[in-house]
């Protein structure tokens, strides 16, 4: 048995990224606020991971990118910082780098939590884009997952939902949300 309960959820954005050039062949990118632990990475319009890097420093981060080995195209940073992800595309055209910084953007991971057998998810929409959510249950000794609940949440800025999940269906559950291009999966066992 699954009960559902609606509400709002807050966040808060800091740290704004400075490119030092316009149309460079290579760009400087300089990050404030950033912590130890933290992602960059490149990726290419169909979502390719071309560069990965764990940010090792607190405080600001600075990197010269030589982006010129790239192809024409269309391609964008992105920093992960806990539950943000800023995307900061850029396109290289015959070697040339142009960052579009009309289009930089934030996304914001789910957040997903368990206190017994309640599940709470949190999620900021900003573009109140569909997120789909997919609750799945499986016996302890059994592999094939049963979808117990789904919805496709739409128009929503803040989303925040609450999910009782039956204390007598011991086993384990995996939560599966859709939003922004990416899927988000979260594991537990009650």
């Amino acid at each position: 048995m699954l009960a559902m309960v609606s509400g709002i959820a807050t966040y808060a954005n800091a740290g704004i990224p400075d490119f030092i050039g316009g149309k460079k062949s290579a760009v400087t990118l300089t990050l404030n606020n950033v912590k130890e632990g933290q992602h960059l990475s490149i990726k290419d319009k169909a979502g390719f991971m071309l560069y990965n890097s764990t940010i090792v420093t607190t405080g600001v981060y600075n990197n010269k990118f030589d982006l010129t080995a790239l192809p024409d195209g269309e391609y964008s940073f992105e920093h992960e910082k806990g539950y943000e992800i800023k995307i900061m595309p850029f396109k290289v055209s015959e070697g040339q780098v142009t960052f579009n910084e009309k289009n930089e953007k934030s996304i914001f991971k789910p957040v997903v939590n368990l206190k017994s057998n309640i599940v709470y998810l949190t999620k900021l929409n900003l573009d109140q884009s569909d997120v789909k959510v997919s609750i799945y249950y499986s016996t302890t000794n059994k592999s094939e997952d049963n979808l117990i609940h789904s919805e496709t949440i739409s128009e929503e800025t803040n989303i925040e939902r609450v999910y009782s999940l039956s204390e007598k269906q011991v086993g384990n559950y995996k939560v599966i949300i859709s939003a922004n291009g990416r899927t988000y999966v979260e594991n537990f066992e009650i």
